[in-house]
């Protein structure tokens, strides 16, 4: 199982994995610096769920253009 995220022009953006074979989560108390690396939390996959339920946003990464970017908790779907 994963999570999904379908763009409006129908661009899907998984949980993108860094090299340290990590995931990256941000609080959403932090406003507008949560997208900032040092902001930033590592998870592994066996903790994206627990995230998500608390309202951390997630990155993510498009299969068509690539970008990595943050994703409110409210548009990821389990899949």
């Amino acid at each position: 199982m994963g999570w999904e995220r379908i763009g409006p022009d129908g661009e899907i953006f998984t949980p993108h994995r860094y090299p340290n074979g990590l995931y990256r989560v941000a609080d959403p108390a932090l406003g507008d610096v949560k997208h900032h690396a040092k902001n930033q939390l590592s998870a592994r996959e066996d903790q994206i769920e627990a995230y998500l339920q608390q309202g951390f946003w997630l990155r993510m990464k498009g299969d068509v253009g690539g970008k990595v970017v943050l994703i409110s908790p409210s548009e990821i779907k389990r899949i």
